[in-house]
């Protein structure tokens, strides 16, 4: 079975922060090119942003940057403070898969690559500024990029969760996504378009650091769920796999209860005092975003 952050959340007594809602599928935006005349945008959670460009709040930060994609990863920085980011920070590909999708473009796996990432630090539960506030600033942004689809890359839980609607609300404004997910749960949850579910742990939604030709399989497995039929509805599963065990699973667990415990408590805290529930609020979020 994939990795469930509700069961881990129930562990540690975080059970009704982590409840999941239950959304109908969002009708699928038409894909109007095939994949190698495409256009692609990219918007990831992960907090990622040049050295001279505003830092993000750690924590309902409804602003995103435009971080240009000829600018290589290495000269980025990122300010998502979950305890999972030791492998973005080893390789911020993992999440923010820039140089791949550069290489990817030069080889004529798709056509070309928007000028610049929509980027966001996603650990947000104000979903109702999320989807009315900040979805027509991205998909304005997108929209003015011409692009023909957008490849959507969570970090965290949260920013699953942030992600997923925010597909939603972009595919409901005629954008097609194709959105990654390293909880599968989520996916079944939001149910985006065309979900397409890693079974990686959490913070390497794209693979594994430094394994360049693994994060390149996954995009481009990922990248062709954009040319098969988007409907009936359901989550694409791709066949790349982490190790042969998985024991990583313990270890994200063991980030969160361990190095990560206080600073999640406190986030969660936040979210609780500020933020917003999902379960119960489907039909009202999707007529916020016209989804």
């Amino acid at each position: 079975m994939p990795f469930s952050y509700v069961e881990m959340m129930r562990g540690f007594g975080l059970g009704d922060f982590a409840a999941l809602p239950s959304f109908d599928p969002v009708r699928p935006a038409p894909v109007t090119t095939d994949l190698r005349s495409a256009k692609l945008g990219l918007f990831t959670t992960v907090g990622a942003h040049l050295p001279s460009q505003r830092p993000f709040q750690t924590t309902n930060d409804l602003t995103f940057r435009l971080v240009p994609l000829d600018v290589p990863v290495a000269e980025l920085t990122f300010d998502h403070p979950s305890p999972i980011r030791g492998f973005a920070l080893d390789d911020l590909n993992v999440v923010f898969p820039r140089d791949r999708l550069v290489e990817m473009a030069a080889d004529g796996v798709f056509g070309e690559l928007a000028p610049a990432a929509v980027s966001m630090l996603g650990s947000i539960t104000k979903y109702t500024e999320l989807v009315e506030q900040t979805a027509p600033g991205v998909a304005a942004v997108f929209g003015d990029q011409g692009v023909d689809a957008v490849l959507m890359i969570p970090f965290c839980p949260a920013c699953h969760r942030a992600t997923h609607l925010l597909s939603r609300a972009l595919e409901a404004r005629g954008i097609p996504c194709v959105t990654m997910s390293a909880l599968l749960e989520m996916s079944e949850a939001f149910k985006p378009a065309r979900p397409v579910f890693a079974d990686f742990p959490l913070g390497a939604t794209v693979g594994r650091p430094q394994d360049a030709a693994m994060q390149r399989s996954v995009l481009e497995d990922t990248l062709n769920v954009l040319v098969q039929p988007a409907e009936p509805w359901r989550v694409t599963r791709l066949p790349q796999t982490w190790a042969p065990d998985r024991g990583w699973e313990d270890d994200v667990r063991a980030l969160y209860e361990k190095e990560g415990m206080d600073v999640h408590r406190a986030r969660v805290a936040a979210h609780t005092r500020d933020g917003q529930g999902l379960v119960g609020r489907e039909q009202e979020l999707d007529i916020a975003c016209a989804c």
